[in-house]
């Protein structure tokens, strides 16, 4: 009775176990389907926003297509239009503007030519120099010097001769546009030099033209009161009087600053004063002295 019981329990142990295995895969297979149907749905989802974009990017692209289009319509017209105007242009011109038309076509293409020839060569037609005219005697001056060398160890031997030459004739244009920038500087810095000097040169005159007018001044306030002392002592000459008689006529004399005098003509101070011929030279050379002095004041006067 013992035994049956004990086989009845294990028995209903197995079944449990068996049952419990069988709702756990039922549970997995159903975790396995809903995750399947979840990425599924995720996929949909992802076209469905993919599908908008798609339809933008070739709706940008269709209108970039019509641009073009146009563009390159509205250039055709334009050409066209500007191939009119020149055949009317042609068809109405005369025979001296057809030939200076062409005379300047003809121009223009050799003035390109030129310009082509000069970039493929190595001297610059600045320098104008030749094989057989140039200071260093080379008779192979226009000949590119390639430097196998130095080529090869900067690894570009596979260069071509005209590559060279075009790389040496750049060089040599950098070279010349850097010597004429330099001489350019150096040429403002001795304008701006030049100019300190003339601006100091300038000081210096007015400098020197002040001091001249005061020194002027000095020597004529001397002359004056030499003069002024020789009449209160009763000894003046004639020009001590002359320029009384001036200065007493003048915009700076102060009548107190000398003593009253009789106004007399000045013909009359000559006479009485020079009795000789030295007093006369004296007389020249003191009113000379005075126009020196007194400048283009009273120049007409004296």
């Amino acid at each position: 009775m013992g035994r049956e019981h004990k086989k009845h329990k294990k028995d209903r142990k197995r079944h449990r176990s068996r049952s419990r295995s069988s709702t756990t895969d039922s549970d997995d297979e159903r975790r396995f389907e809903a995750k399947g149907k979840e990425q599924k749905r995720h996929k949909k989802d992802k076209k469905r926003r993919r599908s908008p974009s798609r339809s933008s990017s070739a709706d940008s692209s269709d209108e970039e297509r019509r641009f073009d289009k146009n563009l390159e319509e509205q250039r055709q017209l334009k050409k066209a239009q500007l191939r009119r105007q020149k055949e009317e242009m042609k068809a109405k011109e005369t025979p001296e503007e057809k030939k200076a038309r062409r005379m300047a076509k003809k121009m223009q293409k050799d003035e390109k030519r030129r310009a082509a020839e000069a970039e493929d060569t190595l001297i610059p037609p600045e320098l104008n120099y030749t094989n057989l005219n140039n200071p260093f005697n080379d008779t192979k001056l226009t000949t590119t010097f390639v430097w196998g060398k130095k080529l090869e160890k900067e690894g570009r031997s596979g260069l071509t001769q005209d590559q060279i030459t075009k790389e040496a004739s750049q060089r040599i244009r950098k070279n010349l546009t850097e010597a004429a920038e330099f001489k350019r500087i150096r040429d403002s810095r001795a304008a701006v030099k030049e100019d300190m000097e003339m601006m100091k040169r300038d000081a210096d005159l007015r400098a020197s033209q002040k001091t001249d007018s005061k020194e002027r001044e000095f020597q004529l306030d001397q002359v004056k009161e030499r003069t002024r002392i020789r009449i209160d002592q009763g000894r003046a000459k004639a020009i001590d009087l002359l320029s009384r008689y001036i200065r007493y006529a003048g915009e700076h004399f102060s009548p107190t600053a000398s003593p009253d005098f009789e106004l007399v003509n000045p013909i009359e101070y000559i006479r009485t004063t020079c009795k000789s011929i030295d007093d006369f030279e004296d007389l020249l050379e003191d009113i000379s002295t005075y126009r020196e002095l007194d400048g283009r004041e009273r120049h007409e006067v004296w």
